[in-house]
């Protein structure tokens, strides 16, 4: 049985390896089919526009996530000067 189990394996490493080469393989075909076609000299002004959508949505997680986690920090601090003012966690001599 571990002689089949190490086949299955092997078989689904090949898999793998295979589908890996496959999308590199069509990564490639789309590369080249831009570079014939001459679409590259345009791309980069759509790669432009899309960047600049990415990150406007990028401040505005970094904006939502500010404001969900000062809360958390404000408490956190507070509860910092708090136990230091009281003396918590001293050890007594």
């Amino acid at each position: 049985m571990g002689v089949l189990r190490d086949l299955a394996l092997i078989l689904l490493a090949i898999e793998a390896a295979f589908g890996a080469l496959v999308g590199v393989a069509l990564g490639l075909a789309v590369n080249y089919g831009l570079y014939r076609s001459r679409w590259w000299q345009s791309l980069p002004r759509y790669f432009l526009l899309a960047r600049g959508y990415l990150r406007q949505g990028q401040r505005g997680v970094e904006r939502v996530c500010r404001r969900a986690t000062a809360p958390i920090f404000a408490v956190s601090a507070a509860r910092a000067a708090l136990s230091r003012m009281l003396g918590v966690g001293k050890k007594s001599g």
